[in-house]
């Protein structure tokens, strides 16, 4: 299962989907739907699985309405 949190989500704004491990952004893509940010997620798991399968539980889903802010 893969942990979803929000951060600094506002009303008005579009939101978007980032995938983090350890509260860190893998990449510079922000997704649009949670299920683009699930299967991108889905795929580093498995990748950290092979090298490090104590680790899987550091990747997670950010929904935020400012992904620059997540570093």
């Amino acid at each position: 299962m893969i942990k979803h949190t929000r951060r600094n989500l506002k009303k008005d704004s579009e939101s978007f989907f980032v995938v983090t491990r350890d509260g860190r952004r893998v990449e510079e893509d922000n997704y649009k739907s949670k299920d683009d940010a699930e299967i991108r997620a889905e795929k580093l798991i498995a990748m950290i699985k092979k090298y490090s399968p104590h680790e899987t539980q550091s990747v997670c889903i950010v929904h935020t309405s400012e992904p620059k802010r997540i570093r």
